[in-house]
């Protein structure tokens, strides 16, 4: 052993000498140089104020983050391609491969001597990539204003761990090129078949799922998930398998040079025969072992658990529910932080907490989950981490986020449309991919979402392309009247898949749109397209699904009715057909509701202080019509929506109104700040007793615009935006003044 170790000492000795004037380092430091100097320059030389960011950060792990990928998926791998070709090269040129083996050196040492040589490459490649992104980084902010929340303690942590995981990631790759540089003598052969393979996966990644034991996608997976393992493995499964691929063409290209041909190498006795098979076999059990999938473990308890990191000490959360907005549970929160134990039978769904009734965090969870929600409201803004047993549907949901369809432009353009099969063909294809996608999806550690999850999320896709074919037979019916359209027996068994009673979907907006054309497509009655729905869903047969279907539907609808006599009709006609008492007394209750917050009726006093701590109430402004905006500062649409509200006190500051914007903030302080900013045309309060206005006036989400008229009744609870054109048409039609043209 430790002569075997003093051979290979000294054939990497001879290397280096070798190597003398082919500027391999020196290519290597160019090479991880290249992308933090090209960042450094485009940074400095291309300031744009973005948006103002909220949380912090670490300075350095950022703007690794921001080139990672490009240093990892292509200049790195084209350098091993490179150094690897041009070692092997230097002793096929003068036929030094055949010289070597004259020397008293073993032809392992000789072999592994210049694969080491490429290591010291790599490593010189990607110490320098990490040392001057950090150097870049401080180059930028000598130039450049840093953000406040900017950290700029050096990770010193991560970056260790992050040469590591690269320089293991790249094991295989320079394995696997390395063995065809010594068996290809021609060095552009060698570059331009590693060339070819790097370009194709560049290519190809952005349209198919690549296998995750190819070399090229090893190490895309490292900038990926930069940050590492989410299950505190110090190595991802991928960076595991990269040892073996390296181990195995080492094995593959060491023997193969040592014997001269593959057969004389591997099948010439039958002990190398069985020592093939054995490194074969050895091979796959190790990667079919490490890419084995897993599943988070349930837990026989429910657990909703939580921490707020916030200079606001919030007090109460509630757990509603997606349909019936019903209370699950009242969480308490203590120092910011909540935990509690649901006893109840939860379906999987997507649940909401509401706390202290103006932060919204959605949570996925079923019966027997564990989840603990990070959260952090700072600078105004929100921002949610989901940890527990359902983090890899989280994952799954953050990768589905967007993805673009032929077959959905060619429905929206009117394009192909006079060939029905093709069009669905290309959508049963497109279904099927995307549909069979869902079970292949996993997460950086191998863990796949539960099998409950996959099959919601299957109904899902399939309900997407099911509502993509009902447009598509529409515009088919408005352009080729004549023609009928034959569903194929593919599109038939698609539409057979989903149920029209799942009362697991009933949350599901798209589950709404296509249960409702179902249940609509043949009544050809001259009416309303809303009475015709829910005329539909009340012939349903008496079922636990008819009663949430019909209690959805109704609450949408009085929510959105535009009198008081077509809520009353709605629930005259159809709360009845409600049997579930329980959603019977709740739509019911919503109705009362929006009754009371009904035109005409006696508005709830409300009371308020203003920027010199004021005292004011609604008597204040009897005589005069009176408009408010319920607004927060941390609310981004209320922002957004300020600056029309203005605009039109300015425009109507001679007409008998009076503007007001009333803060619900927490923090009274910034309040205080953002206000004093603001027009002066708008009366600037801040809510004395925000849970009271919230119940007194139903303000489920703000903005919020209300109009009360001069005798003190409401005139209308929930007006439009004030960049829609109903808003200002609202306000000159009390006012008594002319319609705009």
């Amino acid at each position: 052993m430790k002569n075997s170790l003093n051979n290979l000492f000294t054939a990497i000795q001879a290397e280096h000498i070798k190597k003398r004037g082919t500027g391999i380092y020196l290519l290597s430091f160019i090479f991880g140089l290249i992308i933090p100097l090209l960042y450094t320059i485009v940074i400095v030389f291309n300031q744009e104020l973005g948006k103002p960011i909220a949380f912090s950060f670490n300075i350095f792990t950022k703007h690794l983050d921001d080139i990672l990928d490009s240093f990892t998926v292509f200049i790195f791998p084209l350098l091993i391609i490179l150094i690897t070709s041009k070692i092997a090269q230097l002793d096929h040129k003068n036929g030094g491969w055949q010289l070597m083996e004259t020397t008293p050196l073993q032809k392992t040492s000789i072999y592994l001597s210049k694969f080491c040589m490429v290591l010291i490459a790599n490593i010189i490649a990607i110490f320098t990539f990490i040392f001057f992104s950090i150097i870049s980084t401080y180059l930028i902010y000598l130039f450049t204003e840093a953000p406040e929340v900017a950290d700029f303690s050096i990770p010193v942590t991560y970056l260790v761990h992050l040469f590591i995981r690269l320089f293991i990631a790249s094991l295989y790759l320079t394995a696997f090129q390395y063995f065809l540089a010594v068996k290809i003598s021609s060095y552009i052969w060698s570059v331009l078949i590693g060339f070819f393979l790097l370009i194709g996966f560049l290519i190809i990644s952005n349209l198919v799922i690549i296998p995750d034991w190819f070399p090229f996608e090893i190490l895309n997976r490292v900038s990926k998930y930069s940050e590492g393992s989410q299950v505190g493995n110090w190595f991802l499964f991928t960076e595991k398998s990269s040892l073996i691929g390296a181990a195995f063409f080492l094995f593959l290209g060491y023997y193969w040079y040592s014997f001269k041909s593959i057969f004389r190498a591997f099948f010439s006795s039958k002990k190398r025969a069985l020592l093939s098979f054995a490194v074969l076999t050895i091979t796959l059990f190790s990667y079919l072992f490490l890419s084995q999938t897993h599943q988070v473990k349930l837990n026989d308890k429910t657990i909703i658990a939580g921490e707020i990191k916030s200079e606001i000490q919030f007090k109460k959360a509630y757990l509603i529910h997606p349909i019936i907005e019903d209370t699950l549970a009242a969480l308490e929160i203590k120092n910011n932080k909540f935990h509690t134990v649901l006893s109840n039978k939860i379906p999987l769904d997507n649940y909401k907490v509401i706390i202290d009734n103006s932060l919204p965090v959605d949570l996925l969870f079923a019966s027997n989950d564990s989840i603990f929600a990070s959260i952090e409201f700072k600078n105004n803004e929100l921002k949610t981490e989901l940890f527990g047993t359902r983090f890899p549907e989280n994952d799954y949901k953050k990768s589905n986020s967007f993805s673009w369809s032929y077959l959905s432009y060619q429905i929206n353009e009117n394009v192909n449309l006079e060939n029905s099969n093709r069009i669905q063909k290309e959508l049963y294809d497109e279904w099927e991919e995307k549909y069979n996608a869902a079970n292949t999806f996993r997460t950086a550690d191998n863990y796949t979402p539960k099998q409950d999850f996959i099959e919601k999320e299957k109904k899902l896709i399939t309900i997407d392309y099911l509502n993509l074919l009902n447009q598509f037979l529409d515009k088919r019916k408005a352009l080729f009247p004549n023609e009928k359209t034959v569903l194929t027996d593919d599109i038939t068994s698609l539409k057979s898949k989903i149920s029209l009673q799942d009362e697991t979907l009933i949350g599901n907006e798209n589950y709404l749109i296509y249960l409702l054309y179902e249940l609509t497509k043949n009544d050809d009655r001259d009416i309303d397209k809303n009475l015709k729905e829910i005329d539909a869903i009340s012939t349903l047969k008496p079922s636990q699904f008819k009663n949430r279907l019909l209690f959805n539907y109704l609450k949408n609808n009085i929510k959105e009715a535009n009198s008081a006599e077509t809520r009353l009709q709605l629930v005259e006609n159809y709360a009845d057909k409600i049997t579930d008492s329980k959603l019977n007394k709740s739509i019911l209750h919503i109705f009362k509701t929006y009754e009371r917050l009904g035109r005409g009726k006696i508005a709830d006093d409300i009371i308020a202080t203003n920027l010199d701590s004021k005292t004011f109430s609604l008597t204040n402004f009897k005589g005069k019509y009176v408009v408010i905006d319920v607004w927060a500062t941390w609310c981004g649409p209320c922002l957004y929506q300020s600056p029309y509200f203005e605009k039109m006190a300015l425009k109507y500051k001679k007409e008998n109104i009076q503007f007001i914007a009333l803060s619900t903030d927490k923090d009274i302080t910034k309040w205080y700040v953002s206000a004093k900013l603001k027009s002066k045309s708008v009366l600037q309060l801040h809510a004395n007793d925000m849970e009271k206005l919230r119940k007194d006036y139903n303000i489920e989400s703000i903005p919020r615009f209300i109009l009360i008229d001069t005798e003190g009744k409401i005139y209308n609870s929930s007006m439009p935006f004030p960049t829609e054109p109903a808003f200002e048409m609202i306000l000159r039609k009390v006012l008594n003044l002319k319609e705009m043209e």
